[in-house]
């Protein structure tokens, strides 16, 4: 009989590609969606479950006959007028998964976290992100925590937003020397990683980080994306004091490109200093070039 995996997140960025690879590996998979009809894939080895991660009455009886909980919601920018913030979102749907795999002693637990994820973080974004490690570790699960930096891939809303402003502006800004390093990892690999990772004993206790083969700085991942989608721009330095001043004024609006968790994060930098996760799950890292030139040029 196939072991059966409750994925949460699944119809997201990440999810639908960890979907597929646990397909591929075949699972039978559990997917606790909103709306199921926004689902991408469709196989008879998938089981919708509609209910929500903030409301564990709807899914926790799902779980009475799962061997793995993959939980992978999270979000990027907070609306507290919807209701939607990193407290709920991170730390309250973390501890709502965790205990309904309690109650119906779930054998693996697996938790999508981030890269500079810490206690004293300056960031709410990356405190809650924290704050959810720390219940997943004391749980009693034999979890296992993946810290992703940057990911991008079809449909991620970062590399895809910055190739798409410098195909429409003549000139694009960046801020400050535009130094800041980060080091890009595809949802390919972070999808075989979450995967692969399932079976792997020596794997168990163990928190992550997840990143690419290469650090960029901010600027160097400007060109590299102009050259993939052969667009040479001008590209003028914003003074940091400048974008502060913007987000101090329009942050909180949806439309404003970046917050100021955002600002601060992509100052602070996002590069791994050790690639065991590969070494581990021997899955192989790929090229953001050659990544980026199938979905951008």
């Amino acid at each position: 009989m196939k072991d059966t995996v409750f994925l949460t997140g699944a119809t997201g960025f990440v999810g639908s590609e960890v979907l597929k690879e646990l397909l591929k590996k075949n699972y039978r998979v559990k997917v606790l969606v909103r709306d199921k009809s926004r689902l991408k894939e469709n196989s008879a080895d998938i089981i919708p479950v509609e209910g929500d991660v903030l409301d564990s009455e709807s899914f926790t009886k799902e779980m009475e006959d799962v061997d793995t909980v993959i939980h992978l919601v999270g979000i990027i920018r907070e609306f507290p007028s919807q209701g939607i913030t990193f407290e709920k979102l991170h730390f309250e749907a973390t501890k709502n998964v965790v205990d309904a795999a309690v109650n119906n002693s779930v054998k693996r637990f697996i938790q999508m976290s981030a890269n500079g994820a810490r206690e004293n973080a300056v960031t709410d974004y990356h405190k809650t992100k924290y704050k959810a490690e720390e219940y997943v570790r004391n749980s009693g699960l034999t979890y296992t925590i993946f810290r992703p930096s940057l990911i991008y891939g079809p449909g991620d809303a970062f590399v895809n937003m910055l190739a798409d402003m410098i195909k429409k502006l003549p000139i694009f800004s960046y801020f400050g020397k535009g130094d800041y390093k980060m080091q890009p990892v595809s949802v390919y690999e972070v999808a075989e990683i979450f995967v692969k990772s399932i079976p792997i004993p020596t794997m168990y206790g163990k928190t992550y980080s997840v990143c690419g083969n290469k650090v960029y700085t901010y600027r160097e991942l400007l060109n590299t994306i102009m050259d993939i989608i052969n667009k040479k721009r001008l590209l003028a330095s914003v003074p940091e004091a400048f974008v502060s001043a913007g987000i101090a004024v329009f942050g909180g609006f949806s439309w404003f490109p970046i917050t100021k968790d955002q600002f601060i994060m992509l100052k602070e930098g996002n590069v791994c200093d050790s690639d065991e996760v590969f070494r581990d799950t021997g899955v192989e890292q790929r090229s953001m070039e050659s990544v980026l030139r199938t979905y951008l040029s």
